[in-house]
């Protein structure tokens, strides 16, 4: 299995930080983003904090549903706040590790793209190939952020989700 782990809030859509998750819109591409990937062998999966939940601000909110629509295989929320100082909490690799776990994957044949220097942390620490998006936060984790993931190269920056789908579709999967 091809895994690509893909954060939501300033990588499929929406701020990069949102209250509630009922305000989240995704960019235009997103969804074309998550049929290229299907339909060329990889599985986009989503990893996502939602702190909201752990904050009573998701009001019930149906990420399920939400995920199933946009064509993911799979997803994996943090439903805790940091103060929480829970495994799963990205830049932690929690989620990446159940995934793992649940599906047999090599993480290091995993890709995880995202905006946040926490998304290129939570994936470098357990080997997956990173691809940062310039939306949401991606300029930030280019510059101010650079140091809390300095570690860790990523394979790619691109301008946003559908682009990234792109360029993995024209390197096969193997770069």
């Amino acid at each position: 299995m091809k895994a690509v782990f893909i954060d939501r809030d300033g990588t499929m859509g929406g701020a990069p930080a949102l209250e509630f998750p009922t305000d989240y819109r995704p960019f235009a591409g997103t969804r074309e983003a998550f049929d290229l990937l299907r339909k060329n062998g990889f599985a986009p999966m989503i990893f996502t904090n939602q702190s909201c939940i752990a904050r009573g601000k998701d009001r019930g909110y149906d990420f399920a549903a939400e995920f199933a629509d946009i064509g993911a295989v799979d997803w994996f929320i943090c439903p805790h706040d940091a103060p929480d100082r829970c495994s799963c909490r990205k830049p932690e690799s929690g989620l990446l590790l159940q995934a793992k776990e649940k599906y047999g994957l090599d993480l290091t044949e995993c890709y995880v793209i995202g905006d946040r220097w926490s998304d290129m942390a939570a994936g470098g620490r357990v080997g997956c190939r990173l691809i940062l998006v310039r939306t949401g936060r991606g300029e930030e984790a280019l510059s101010v952020d650079r140091d809390k993931w300095r570690a860790y190269q990523p394979l790619a920056v691109v301008d946003d989700l559908l682009a990234a789908a792109k360029w993995l579709i024209e390197q096969g999967g193997n770069e």
